[in-house]
C-alpha cells in the first residue's frame, strides 16, 4: 500500500473520530498547548464532553507551567457541571477544590469557590431525604463570602444559602412532626422543633413550628412553656392559618389553669416546666 494511501487513510479515521466527538490522536500528542486548549474549547462546545476532558487533562498533565492550566481545571469542572448528573456533580468538585488548592490567590478563585457550592447544590434530595449535599453546599457558600464578601457571585450564594436554609429547616420539621404524629415521641419533636426556632428563624413556615411546638409542650404537660409561642404567633403571624388554632389552643390551656389569670405575665420559653393545675 502507497504512502499515499496510507496518509489518506489516516485523514479519514481522524474524520471519523472527530466526527463521533473522539479526540484527535495528532492533536493530544502535540507539543503545543495552545493547539490543544483550542481543540478542547471547541469540544466544549460541541457538549463532546469527554474528548474536551481528555484535552483539558493532556493540559494539566503535560504542561504543569503552561497558562492555560489554571483554566483547564476550571473547564474541568464545568464540563462535568454542564454535562450533569450525580456523578459528575462530585467530580466537578473534585476539580474545583483541587483548583482552590493550587491557585488560592487567583482571581477567579472566587469563582471556584462558588461553583463547589453549586456541584453539591446539584446533589440536593427532598427534604424527607439525606440532607448531607445541602449542609455541604450551604458550607461552601458561606466560605465563598467569609473569603470573597465582594465577589460577583456574593447576590447569587446568599440566595443559596436561603435556599439551604429553607430546605434543612423543613427537613428538622418534618422529623418533628414524624415523631410528634406517628410515634407520640413529644420530647424528641420538642427538641426538632426548638432547633429550627435556634437555627433557622428565618424559615417560611414558622407559625406552623411554633404552634406544633406548642402543641407538643402541651401534650408533654409543659402547657405553661407552650403560652408564649402561641402568644408569638398571634403578634407575629396574626394572618396565618395556625392563629386561629392558636387562640383555641391557649383558651384550652388557660381553662384547664384556673391561677394564670389574663394579666399574669406568661412563662418565657426556657423557663423551668410547671406541671399542669388539674
Amino acid at each position: 500500500m502507497s504512502k499515499r494511501i496510507l496518509t489518506v487513510i489516516g485523514l479519514l479515521l481522524a474524520a471519523a473520530c472527530a466526527h463521533r466527538g473522539q479526540p484527535d490522536i495528532a492533536t493530544l500528542s502535540s507539543n503545543s498547548d495552545q493547539v490543544i486548549w483550542e481543540a478542547g474549547q471547541k469540544a466544549l462546545k460541541k457538549k463532546q464532553w469527554e474528548s474536551a476532558r481528555q484535552h483539558l487533562r493532556r493540559i494539566i498533565d503535560g504542561f504543569p507551567q503552561s497558562e492555560y492550566g489554571p483554566g483547564a481545571r476550571l473547564a474541568l469542572g464545568k464540563s462535568y457541571l454542564d454535562e450533569g448528573g450525580t456523578a459528575n456533580a462530585i467530580l466537578a468538585a473534585s476539580a474545583y477544590r483541587d483548583f482552590l488548592t493550587l491557585y488560592p490567590s487567583h482571581p477567579q478563585s472566587d469563582h471556584a469557590q462558588f461553583q463547589v457550592g453549586e456541584a453539591f447544590f446539584k446533589q440536593k434530595n427532598g427534604p424527607d431525604r439525606d440532607q448531607t449535599p445541602i449542609q455541604q453546599a450551604l458550607e461552601e457558600y458561606q466560605k465563598l463570602l467569609e473569603l470573597h464578601p465582594g465577589s460577583a457571585h456574593a447576590e447569587k450564594a446568599r440566595g443559596r444559602l436561603r435556599e439551604c436554609r429553607e430546605s434543612l429547616a423543613r427537613s428538622e420539621f418534618m422529623v418533628g412532626h414524624f415523631y410528634q404524629r406517628t410515634r407520640q415521641a413529644h420530647r424528641a419533636a420538642i427538641a426538632r422543633y426548638e432547633g429550627i426556632l435556634r437555627d433557622y428563624p428565618d424559615y417560611s413556615n414558622l407559625a406552623e413550628v411554633l404552634f406544633r411546638l406548642a402543641e407538643a409542650l402541651h401534650l408533654a404537660d409543659r402547657s405553661a412553656e407552650a403560652l408564649p409561642h402561641l402568644a408569638r404567633i398571634g403578634e407575629e403571624y396574626p394572618k396565618s392559618p395556625f392563629a386561629a388554632q392558636a387562640r383555641t389552643l391557649t383558651a384550652t390551656i388557660s381553662a384547664r389553669r384556673p391561677a394564670l389569670g389574663p394579666d399574669s405575665p406568661s412563662p418565657s420559653p426556657s423557663a423551668v416546666p410547671t406541671p399542669d393545675l388539674k
